[in-house]
């Protein structure tokens, strides 16, 4: 593929995203951290790793965080990119704190990640917290009938797969980030994010089971999204992924189900994780014209600005 130009900020985050292997990657990831969740917003309560289930030695939780204001809130199941390897909650405080600030309430939500549990591993974590979120979030302040689910890049493609499972149940909503919505055809661009090899065989899929799995609606969502909720298919400019989220605008247009393409001038991939980057502000403000078109919104004054 042609060479891509990057801003350093997503220097940074592309070299995150490789497995680390030593003490100075670990400390890079451990920066980069710090930059990303720099200048948290305030919001109304933050309550870390609620246990959801365990399952096969993993401990499933997620990080709620609670908007200002009076319950009770839209509810928001998200999903942490990072390739399906790398990410947690903790890489994306300042972003489910920004979530948060526009009224919904955020169920940050630490899936099982490969390669030590392969597909579809997080994906069964998503329905799940799905199922949680529908039955406990009125506990946390949360609105059940008032449910989304979302995520950015691979948690994008976590989200999207759930949906197209047809096992979510009902949902008022999606935001879908800069994701991956066809495994196979997205690859080269993965590889060259995360600056590896076959990432399909060599991380998320079992290799016996990679050519098996290739009409599976779970790793190829965009192509089953008929009956996707109200979406917003959010991405940058400059994002080498922009394809796929144009890609998945026009199948959702052909199947007739409704959403809104936003492309944001001149973002990288991974721009609302980038504070000091215009995109952030730009991508948040977005996102928060869609809650107000589908009555997700959080009440005038109840919350501050985002970003």
């Amino acid at each position: 593929m042609a060479e891509i130009a990057l801003p350093p900020e997503l220097l940074e985050f592309q070299r995150t995203l490789r497995p680390p292997e030593s003490g100075d990657a670990r400390e890079l990831l451990a920066s980069f951290d710090a930059y990303t969740n720099q200048g948290m917003p305030a919001v109304g309560g933050i309550e870390l790793k609620v246990p959801l289930r365990e399952v096969n030695g993993w401990q499933v939780t997620a990080d709620v965080y609670r908007p200002l204001g009076e319950p009770p809130f839209p509810t928001l199941v998200y999903l942490h990119g990072g390739a399906w390897v790398l990410g947690t909650p903790a890489t994306h405080r300042r972003l489910a704190a920004d979530l948060a600030v526009l009224g919904l309430l955020t169920v940050s939500v630490d899936y099982r990640r490969a390669p030590r549990h392969r597909f579809p591993a997080a994906v069964e974590d998503t329905l799940h917290a799905v199922g949680w979120a529908r039955s406990t979030a009125e506990s946390f302040g949360g609105d059940p009938a008032r449910l989304l689910l979302g995520g950015d890049s691979a948690g994008a493609n976590l989200a999207a797969a759930a949906l197209a499972t047809g096992a979510a149940g009902p949902v008022a909503a999606a935001l879908l980030c800069y994701g991956i919505y066809d495994v196979q055809r997205a690859l080269p661009v993965v590889e060259h994010l995360v600056g590896g090899r076959d990432p399909d065989t060599q991380l998320y899929l079992e290799p016996d089971d990679a050519r098996r799995l290739l009409d599976d609606p779970r790793l190829h969502p965009e192509r089953y999204c008929a009956g996707f909720p109200p979406s917003l298919v959010l991405v940058g400019e400059d994002d080498p992924l922009l394809g796929e989220s144009l890609s998945l605008a026009d199948r959702l247009a052909e199947a007739g189900a409704p959403h809104e393409l936003a492309v944001v001038g001149g973002a990288p991939h991974g721009f609302l994780q980038l504070p000091t980057h215009p995109g952030h502000a730009g991508g948040l403000a977005r996102i928060g014209r869609f809650l107000a078109g589908h009555g997700l919104a959080a009440p005038p004054g109840a919350v501050g600005a985002a970003g």
